[in-house]
């Protein structure tokens, strides 16, 4: 009897342990699935290198051509007219069920129009496209141009405001505006909307992020249109002449013909921005490392502002002053279709994507 009682309460030691161990096994198993899922997830994306290692992408090599339909439906806001008895199970669980990435994203922990934006960015190819805003450089000056190729180190310096500048901002169409603000596409021989905009991004760089800055707002493309980027070209070979510290160098543009406000819009923390375009001309030997910096403020803004780029645009025999300077890239705030407000909001954006850059 006293071994039979003995081995009863050994047995029962070992089952009341394993019981515990069984539950504290289960807890943490719930911990890394559920709340903690996402930050494991981002984790592995961060050590996987970036975008690179987006579940979405990994996934979308194993899965059949429906992952892209799937993927643009869900990142253009899904199908319309769905059931009540869809719409409940949609509440209840964030699942449509007439549209499986839903179902995906839900397991995966990701959002579903913003994980999306990285994606999509990702996976769009990137070409060279004939046309492009017309840069009138003879032969001659595009070979002066390339003598004065700047390529500043691989490190930023500090960050100083009272220091040497860091940033040159301008614009080469300067009467470009916004007709559901301004009533007119262009402002003739006048800064346009455009230059609103600009004073908001240099605003922003050096009064949030302390990044001193220097803004130009030399007309450029008044009295001949033709001769704007001949003459931005002088006003970019002069402050680069006087402020030889200089990172980057940012011309600013907006877009035009396009068909309708909403194809260069999106909703960003609640506000309507303008999609921004990053363009980059090949047409000259170092165009690679303008590109560089572009994919480098594409990637941080996926990152930061999911759908904030609209894409990286390159354009065939096209320099845009992007010679001089290593660092020097194109950037269209909306078109002439956005109101003046979206393209400023996107410019308080693009300070924060382009600082996070230079400060990572």
């Amino acid at each position: 009897m006293f071994f039979k009682n003995r081995f009863s309460g050994v047995k029962l030691y070992y089952i009341n342990k394993a019981w515990f161990l069984s539950i504290i096994l289960l807890g943490l198993i719930i911990l890394l699935v559920f709340p903690l899922r996402k930050s494991c997830l981002q984790f592995a994306l961060n050590l996987s290198g970036g975008q690179i290692g987006n579940p979405l992408i990994i996934l979308s090599q194993g899965l059949p051509s429906t992952f892209f339909a799937w993927t643009e439906e869900n990142y253009n806001g899904g199908k319309e007219g769905n059931g009540w008895g869809e719409l409940v199970v949609q509440a209840l669980t964030g699942v449509d069920i007439g549209n499986p990435f839903t179902l995906l994203c839900a397991e995966l922990n990701l959002a579903g129009p913003q994980a999306v934006a990285g994606f999509l960015a990702y996976s769009a190819p990137l070409v060279e496209e004939e046309g492009g805003e017309e840069d009138f450089y003879l032969p001659s000056q595009v070979e002066e141009l390339e003598n004065w190729l700047k390529l500043p180190g691989d490190e930023f310096p500090p960050v100083e405001l009272n220091g040497e500048p860091m940033f040159f901002v301008y614009t080469t169409h300067n009467a470009e505006s916004y007709q559901p603000t301004q009533g007119v596409e262009r402002l003739e021989g006048k800064n346009g909307g455009i230059a609103h905009v600009t004073a908001v991004l240099v605003q922003a760089l050096e009064s949030k992020h302390r990044l001193k800055t220097i803004y130009s707002d030399e007309i450029h493309d008044y009295p001949d249109f033709n001769q704007a980027y001949n003459n931005s070209r002088q006003t970019v070979k002069q402050y680069l002449q006087e402020h030889n510290k200089i990172q980057v160098v940012l011309d600013i543009h907006r877009d035009a013909g396009l068909q309708k406000r909403s194809d260069t819009l999106v909703r960003i923390n609640g506000k309507d921005c303008a999609k921004v375009m990053i363009v980059v001309g090949t047409a000259h030997s170092q165009w690679q490392q303008n590109l560089a910096f572009a994919q480098k403020i594409e990637r941080k803004a996926n990152e930061l502002y999911p759908g904030l780029i609209k894409c990286v645009r390159l354009f065939k025999e096209r320099v845009y002053n992007q010679n001089l300077h290593s660092r020097a890239i194109l950037l269209e705030f909306g078109s002439d279709l956005n109101k003046e407000e979206d393209a400023k909001e996107s410019a308080k954006l693009i300070a924060d994507v382009i600082a996070a850059v230079l400060k990572n």
